[in-house]
């Protein structure tokens, strides 16, 4: 795949405006020249305010200043590719249009077997037990009796748990009722979204990180794969690695929503953090010494 262009990753939109309006902030900090009407003449607009209109939503960006707003961010061909799908998604006006631009750039079989949740769908990443109920109901032929479907899961739950997550589940559209009238999931991935608020989802994130603790002790090597790397990167080093994760990320969806075979329930977990402060921000002592 072609490396990442630009220091503000556009895979991590789904909003042109809100991508433009990232990559401008980060480049007129670098450079003074970078304004709205410097954009503006690069994509030929006679107003010196038409970026700007654009980034209010007053004016809609056309295909080929799509195109050149690409090439002055300096985007790969494959951010390229994304950035106009996503400037036709976001100036969609139909759920038909936005359905078929998502799946153009989800790609893959993952194409129209992809929901991104609504804010008010967020309650989902409350409990682990919530993703993992919807996803016991793909392979499990549930007939209403939750003392069973609470103890398929590693670790079980109550059989409370389990139906207060189907109640739930159904609430928010996750899962339906087939033609036999048996509970099924709506769709095959469920995202949180690129511009999802983080600190919805971080009670989630906390019970998954206890899950790979327990499995840590649970389970062996050969059914838990775990590892780790302590590296020494640069700002410009992290970029090309938020971008791969996020690549493999995806096409993990891709290969399990084309499986036809599932018969068990994984976790992937992805966590990379800071395990130092930067060099930069770091003044040194005065004898050059460690206090």
């Amino acid at each position: 795949m072609t490396a990442p262009g630009h220091p503000v990753s556009v895979f991590q939109f789904l909003d042109a405006r809100k991508f433009m309006a990232a990559a401008f902030e980060f480049e007129k900090a670098r450079n003074p020249v970078f304004s709205h009407r410097y954009v503006a003449m690069g994509i030929g607009a006679k107003s010196s305010g038409f970026f700007k209109d654009v980034l209010n939503g007053r004016i809609r960006l056309s295909p080929a200043r799509a195109m050149k707003v690409a090439r002055i961010f300096k985007l790969s061909k494959e951010e390229t590719d994304y950035f106009e799908t996503l400037v036709l998604f976001t100036q969609a006006e139909t759920a038909e249009e936005k359905e078929h631009y998502l799946a153009k750039m989800t790609g893959g079989p993952l194409a129209r077997r992809h929901i991104v949740l609504e804010a008010f769908q967020l309650e989902y990443f409350k409990h682990w037990h919530y993703a993992a109920v919807r996803e016991m109901l793909a392979i499990h032929d549930f007939q209403g009796d939750y003392t069973r479907l609470a103890a398929l899961l590693e670790p079980p739950i109550t059989p409370e748990e389990a139906m207060d997550a189907v109640q739930l589940l159904l609430k928010l559209k996750l899962i339906r009722k087939n033609a036999q009238g048996r509970l099924k999931r709506a769709d095959k991935v469920v995202s949180s979204g690129a511009q999802s608020d983080p600190e919805r989802i971080k009670p989630a994130i906390r019970d998954n990180l206890a899950l790979a603790q327990r499995a840590l002790d649970a389970y062996p090597a050969a059914v838990r794969p775990f590892s780790y790397l302590t590296l020494s990167v640069s700002e410009t080093s992290l970029v090309p690695i938020r971008e791969k994760l996020g690549r493999l990320r995806q096409e993990l969806l891709e290969i399990v929503a084309a499986d036809q075979q599932v018969d068990r329930l994984y976790q992937v977990n992805f966590q990379m953090f800071p395990l130092s402060k930067s060099m930069t921000t770091v003044k040194p002592t005065k004898t050059g010494k460690a206090p």
